[in-house]
C-alpha cells in the first residue's frame, strides 16, 4: 500500500497529527525485526527441534507475506537458534544465530552469520571460528560500506571473553577483537556519532558490569571493567567522542574520549537503558523505582543537569518486559516493553511530555524498528506496525450555509481510492471520515466550525 498525501487550496499553518495507530498485525513471532529502505519488514524465529532452523521473514509495507528464507540446516544433533536481523542499504537481510547442540540441555556449539538477498536466496553463510568452539552471536550492525560487524561470545587470547567480529559485504572476515579487561558476557553494541562502537557486558558470576570503546579497525579505545551494579547497564556515545553509562539503578556517568569519568549523577529512579540524542544531551529509560512496574524517562545536559522528566509516561499500564529504547532524528524517545498479554511501545516526545504508548497481541515486545519516517515496527509473539508518520494536515476553513459543498483534488495516477481525514476544532482528535473513489467527497456541516482536512491516496 502506497500513499500520497494531498493539499488544498486555502493554506493556513499546519497543526500536528497527534495519535499513532495500529496499521496492521501479523501473526509471525520474532526476536528481532528491521526495516528497510522501501519500508519491507524483516523479522527472525528458529525452530527449538532436533535440526530446527532459523526462519528469516520478509512482509511487504502492508504487512502481506512476501516470503520465508531458511537453511536447511539437517544435523539431528543441533538446531539453530536466531539472534538478530539487520537490513544493508540494498535491502538484504543480515541475520545471526548460534548453532546449538543438544535438544534438553542445549550448549553454544558455533556462531552463524548469514546474507539473504531480497528475493529471499541465501547469497553467503559462514558458521565460525570453527563448527564446534562454543561461541555465541548477540547481535549485529551494519555501515555504510554494508560491512557487518557481529557482538558474541569467543575464545580469544585472554580467555573466553566478549568479541566483535568484522564482515565485508562479501562474508570474508576482515578482524576479530576480544576484550582483554573483562567486561563481562556481551549484552549491546552500537555505533557511536564519532564513528566507533561502545560495547556493554554483563559479568557471567557476580554483579557487575563492564563497558568498552573500540574503533571499526578493532582497535580497543577503552574498556571499564568490574562495575558493581545490581541490575544490567548500558552505554551511549556523542558526537564529541564522551561517552555515557547508566548502571546500578540509577547511576549516570560521563566519560571523556580516553575513558575517563568526567562526572557522576544519582537519577532517583530505576534506569537502565541510555541513548544520546542529535542534541548530545543522554536519555535514560527504565521503571519509575526499584521493584517497580512502568515507563519512566530522565533527560539530562551535558552537565548532567536535569533537563526533564516522565516518570509515568505510560500512565495505568504498569509495563514490564523492557527490551529496547531508541531515539528518532528529533530526539523523541521509544520503548519497546509488555504486558504479558501485549506487546507494547512508549512514546515520550523530546520536550518530555508524554506521546503515546501503544499495546497489541503478542504477549511481549523483543525489539523494534523505525523507519525514516518513524513509523515503528515491533515484534515479539506477533508482528506488528504502528503509524505515527501521516504528515500535518493542511488547514482548510469551511464556513457553510447549505451542506452542498465538496472538497475536491486532483487525480493521483494509478490511485484506487482516497482516504478522507478530518478534525473539528483545534483541539480535536484526527479520524478517517470517509473514502471516495472518485476525486471529490462531500462536506458535512458543522455549524460553521473550523474543519481540517487531507486525503491520501491509497495504491
Amino acid at each position: 500500500m502506497h500513499y500520497f498525501f494531498l493539499p488544498f487550496l486555502l493554506l493556513l499553518p499546519a497543526c500536528a497529527f497527534a495519535q499513532a495507530s495500529i496499521e496492521w498485525t501479523q501473526p509471525t513471532r520474532g526476536n528481532a525485526v528491521a526495516v528497510d529502505a522501501a519500508h519491507n519488514v524483516f523479522t527472525v524465529d528458529y525452530d527449538y527441534n532436533p535440526a530446527g532452523d532459523i526462519t528469516l521473514t520478509k512482509r511487504n509495507p502492508d504487512g502481506s507475506l512476501a516470503w520465508n528464507a531458511t537453511f536447511n540446516q539437517t544435523d539431528n544433533t543441533k538446531w539453530e537458534k536466531a539472534t538478530w536481523v539487520a537490513t544493508d542499504s540494498e535491502g538484504n537481510a543480515i541475520v545471526t544465530g548460534t548453532l546449538m547442540s543438544g535438544y534438553s540441555n542445549p550448549v553454544n556449539a558455533a556462531s552463524i552469520l548469514m546474507k539473504f538477498s531480497p528475493t529471499g536466496s541465501l547469497l553467503w553463510r559462514r558458521v565460525y571460528e570453527s563448527s564446534f568452539d562454543g561461541s555465541y552471536t548477540a547481535r549485529c550492525l551494519i555501515d555504510e560500506l554494508n560491512d557487518i560487524y557481529v557482538l558474541g561470545m569467543g575464545s580469544g587470547p585472554s580467555g573466553f571473553v566478549t568479541k566483535v567480529k568484522k564482515f565485508n559485504a562479501a562474508g570474508d572476515s576482515l578482524w576479530s577483537y576480544y576484550d582483554a579487561v573483562g567486561i563481562g558476557a556481551p549484552v549491546l553494541f552500537k555505533f557511536t556519532p564519532d564513528n566507533a562502537i561502545v560495547i556493554s557486558g554483563r559479568g557471567i558470576v557476580g554483579s557487575v558490569n563492564g563497558y568498552a570503546k573500540i574503533d571499526r579497525d578493532g582497535n580497543a579505545i577503552w574498556s571499564l571493567g568490574g562495575q558493581n551494579s545490581l541490575t544490567v547497564g548500558d552505554v551511549a556515545g556523542d558526537a564529541f567522542g564522551n561517552s555515557y553509562i547508566v548502571q546500578a539503578g540509577t547511576t549516570l556517568k560521563k566519560l571523556n574520549p580516553a575513558g575517563a569519568q568526567i562526572w557522576s549523577r544519582t537519577l532517583t529512579f530505576a534506569g537502565n537503558r541510555v541513548e544520546v540524542g542529535t542534541d548530545n544531551q543522554p536519555i535514560v529509560s527504565g521503571f519509575p523505582s526499584t521493584g517497580s512496574f512502568g515507563a519512566a524517562f530522565w533527560k539530562t545536559d551535558t552537565s548532567g543537569t536535569t533537563v526533564w522528566t516522565n516518570l509515568d509516561a505510560d500512565g495505568p499500564l504498569a509495563l514490564m518486559l523492557h527490551a529496547q529504547l531508541r531515539l528518532d532524528s528529533q530526539n523523541n524517545a521509544y520503548l519497546a516493553a509488555g504486558t504479558l498479554f501485549e506487546m507494547a511501545i512508549c512514546k515520550v516526545n523530546a520536550n518530555g511530555t508524554s506521546g503515546w504508548t501503544i499495546t497489541t497481541a503478542g504477549s511481549y515486545a523483543n525489539a523494534f524498528a523505525l523507519d525514516e519516517v518513524n513509523d515503528v515496527y515491533v515484534v515479539g509473539g506477533q508482528t506488528a506496525k504502528i503509524r505515527q508518520s501521516l504528515p500535518a494536515p493542511i488547514l482548510t476553513y469551511v464556513f457553510q450555509e447549505n451542506c452542498g459543498s465538496y472538497l475536491s483534488w486532483t487525480a493521483v495516477a494509478g490511485a484506487g481510492a482516497y482516504q478522507i481525514y478530518a478534525v473539528t476544532g483545534v483541539n480535536g482528535e484526527w479520524a478517517q471520515v470517509g473514502t471516495s473513489t472518485g476525486t471529490s467527497w462531500p462536506v458535512g456541516c458543522e455549524d460553521a466550525d473550523l474543519e481540517q482536512f487531507y486525503v491520501v491516496a491509497v495504491h
